[in-house]
């Protein structure tokens, strides 16, 4: 389902300040960031994958999907970014499908500011939290833990998912709940069930 993305919205070319904190803030990227993007998700290829330019020209600076990216700057300097799809439905967990950041600025307070753009971003527009998938090697799995996440399944080494991609490592699926408005959920043999209260 399509939505109006409003601030979070990158395509139509107006920056929204999302949460700033000090000489940190988060914002959503634009067009001509996409030129930081695309540098620092190659820089990062091994843990992120790579999605193509064209993508994300259509996708997230074209508006033919929902997807938003949120970018972080310290002192004005482009630190990170977060490539976020919304979830179809209320009551759905928005996907972080890439996060990342500079070697030179991690252990900034990026993290938790990211939380807090997702927990609003959830309240407005009803979803429940929040869901990742990482590969268990790399460390950034010690980072969403910290943040709050909770692993809740494991996609073993070999294994292939529900669109026949086949896990090259054990990957990680992370979640937390952003949305204390919108039921609760249990958890029941690594998926969960959910409930409303």
């Amino acid at each position: 389902m399509f939505i109006n993305l409003g601030k979070y919205d990158c395509a139509n070319g107006v920056i929204n300040i999302l949460a700033r904190k000090g000489d940190l803030l988060v914002r959503n990227a634009v067009i001509k960031d996409s030129s930081f993007i695309d540098k620092l998700q190659k820089e990062n290829s091994y843990a992120v994958g790579f999605i193509q330019r064209t993508i994300w020209d259509k996708y997230v600076f074209g508006g033919e999907r929902n997807f938003f990216v949120l970018l972080c700057e310290k002192n004005l300097d482009p630190v990170g970014y977060t490539l976020v799809t919304p979830g179809r439905k209320s009551g759905d967990f928005v996907i972080i499908q890439q996060i990342a950041v500079r070697n030179d600025a991690r252990r900034l307070q990026y993290g938790s500011m990211l939380i807090d753009v997702l927990r609003d971003f959830c309240i407005k527009f009803e979803r429940l939290g929040a869901k990742l998938r990482c590969r268990k090697d790399l460390e950034s799995n010690m980072f969403w833990e910290a943040l709050g996440f909770s692993n809740y399944f494991i996609w073993k080494k070999g294994r292939r998912n529900h669109v026949g991609f086949k896990a090259s490592n054990d990957i990680l699926h992370w979640q937390i709940k952003l949305n204390q408005a919108i039921g609760t959920f249990e958890f029941y043999s690594g998926k969960y069930r959910e409930r409303i209260t």
